[in-house]
């Protein structure tokens, strides 16, 4: 039972820590190819974040 909790616990922990690390590499990349690039795929990313964030607060009906 407790196992379970937290091997859950660290699952979700890695989904996040491997999301965060996706969007660093992303943005490096672009940064690599063109700095105008690199701009633009930080304002996707945070965009792509606040949306994330409005569904998931939309999910548990509220910031609550």
């Amino acid at each position: 039972m407790i196992f379970r909790r937290i091997i859950g616990y660290l699952w979700q922990l890695s989904d996040v820590l491997l999301f965060i690390s996706a969007m660093v590499v992303l943005d490096y990349t672009a940064f690599r190819i063109n700095a105008t690039l690199g701009w633009f795929v930080i304002s996707l990313i945070l965009f792509v974040l606040g949306w994330l964030v409005e569904v998931i607060s939309e999910r548990k009906r509220g910031d609550s």
